[in-house]
């Protein structure tokens, strides 16, 4: 039963924030369990906290399931652009249009990133554009802090990486949320609700 239980070195009371807390304190640095207690100035900025906390984890989690990663800001969704787009140029008839626009929709993921970044999007976008047309720089993405003025970095080299499973699942899913809405060939028209309409004025009557 002890061992089962576990044991603990320092069991003390404290005050933080203003609020009296238990604390089990561990010792041992090897431990299967561990207590994070998280500060803010605002509550907002605390729930903010929290949040990166419960991400982070969720991506250890996530990671020891599979551990492939992909690099991360925006630079995935640009080469999947520029692969798309040379697909469809390589592809006959008019499928090649709908290829095109299917790899256009993927933009939307660094413009989103330089624009909240306060970037010029566009410039940002040509740079990505040639910078991903080369064979060996597929791993360029937003910089949003803009150290060498260009916008650009190189997400690999900077640790700025994604899980492959989540981007993977979230391409399929909006991918079949697109075909699901392209395959309705009936739309119903709501109409304007409503109870009989009111009698219209007597043009022989008087203003009055």
């Amino acid at each position: 039963m002890p061992d089962e239980m576990g044991s603990i070195d320092i069991v003390e009371t404290l005050e933080i924030g203003g609020d009296r807390v238990t604390v089990f304190r561990q010792e041992n640095d090897v431990t299967r369990t561990a207590t994070i207690v998280l500060r803010g100035a605002t509550q907002n900025h605390l729930e903010d906290v929290e949040r990166a906390v419960d991400d982070g984890v969720n991506v250890v989690k996530a990671i020891t399931k599979d551990p492939r990663l992909v690099p991360g800001a925006g630079a995935t969704e640009t080469q999947l652009v520029e692969r798309l787009t040379a697909l469809g140029e390589k592809t006959p008839g008019l499928a090649q249009y709908a290829i095109k626009k299917y790899g256009e929709a993927f933009e939307v993921v660094p413009r989103t990133i330089a624009e909240s970044a306060g970037l010029d999007a566009t410039e940002v976008l040509s740079r990505l554009y040639m910078a991903h047309h080369k064979k060996d720089d597929w791993a360029i993405g937003v910089d949003i802090e803009n150290e060498d003025g260009s916008g650009t970095l190189d997400a690999r080299k900077d640790g700025i990486l994604d899980l492959l499973a989540p981007k993977a699942w979230a391409i399929k899913l909006a991918t079949e949320a697109a075909r699901t809405v392209l395959s309705v060939d009936q739309i119903i028209v709501a109409r304007q609700a409503g109870g009989p309409k009111p009698p219209a004025p007597n043009p022989n009557w008087d203003e009055d």
